[in-house]
């Protein structure tokens, strides 16, 4: 009896790629055994993906090869997943321009074969690796369009909106960035994280005063329940020195610089961050 092959995508764990890979691992010899080519070069391609989240670059790009030497010219899926991983890896290995070509072959890839959610992921990408923040904004709004157009993907819809925040952020256009994350808030029903982006903008703006009555409840509640993050303390902080309360913030700062030295996307993304958080704790 032919062994039945696990929708391997339901597997990931995005918060613990090692465990991931170690799954997708376990089912990789049923998939070479299978004669599924199409599944076993997608399969790899995930296991790619793990890797690279893993930081291990090499590695990841190792096994994107292994995934292109058994696919077929018209396994279009595969490719598509392929040029998707590989311009991941690229771009957080330090290789945005390179990344954005692998980029836009998915894009093409997945379009012409009506692939909308690899489509749309892809673009998604792009609004990330491109290398201006008008370019970017571009990208993102063009994700945005796709969905509307697609309302089947409306799941997609938090990366784009999220992104073209930041890179509204990116452009000092502090009010348009506000929008999106309003936007965006309304969406996924006012996650922290999120107000903590829309306490940022309105910080930015000036409006003080309104970006502390957003951050403190969250705060308040995250110290009250014993769980303290260094985002929103790191936001909470930066409120209190806007209105001239650098006594009051310090402590805040050392919380946000405690919980974020040891955090991987920080060290390697903003090191500036970390010196100006210490700076300010008084370390």
């Amino acid at each position: 009896m032919k062994q039945e092959l696990p929708e391997f995508d339901k597997m990931w764990n995005y918060s613990d790629p090692a465990a991931t890979e170690r799954k997708f691992r376990e089912i990789l010899p049923a998939a070479e055994k299978s004669g599924d080519i199409s599944y076993h070069a997608q399969l790899l391609t995930q296991v790619a993906r793990a890797q690279g989240l893993q930081g291990r670059y090499d590695e990841a790009m190792a096994t994107l090869n292994d995934a292109s030497a058994v696919t077929r010219d018209d396994m279009t899926l595969a490719h598509v997943r392929n040029f998707l991983e590989r311009g991941r890896v690229l771009n957080s290995s330090g290789d945005p321009t390179t990344a954005m070509h692998s980029f836009k072959e998915a894009w093409k890839w997945a379009e012409s074969e009506h692939y909308w959610k690899y489509a749309i992921d892809a673009v998604h990408m792009m609004g990330i690796a491109a290398p201006t923040p008008q370019e970017q904004i571009e990208w993102n709004l063009r994700g945005i369009e796709m969905v509307a157009q697609h309302p089947e993907q409306k799941g997609w819809l938090h990366a784009p909106d999220n992104n073209l925040g930041e890179s509204y952020a990116k452009a000092g256009d502090y009010r348009s960035a506000l929008g999106a994350f309003e936007k965006l808030a309304a969406i996924n029903g006012n996650d922290m994280y999120t107000m903590k982006d829309r306490a940022r903008m309105l910080r930015f703006m000036d409006r003080v005063g309104r970006a502390t009555e957003i951050i403190r409840p969250i705060h308040d509640r995250l110290e009250r329940d014993g769980k303290p993050d260094g985002w929103i303390s790191e936001e909470y902080a930066e409120c209190l020195l806007a209105a001239g309360r650098a006594d009051e913030a310090a402590p805040h700062f050392r919380v946000a610089y405690d919980l974020l030295k040891d955090d991987a996307w920080v060290l390697k993304n903003e090191p500036a961050k970390l010196e100006r958080l210490r700076r300010l704790a008084g370390l």
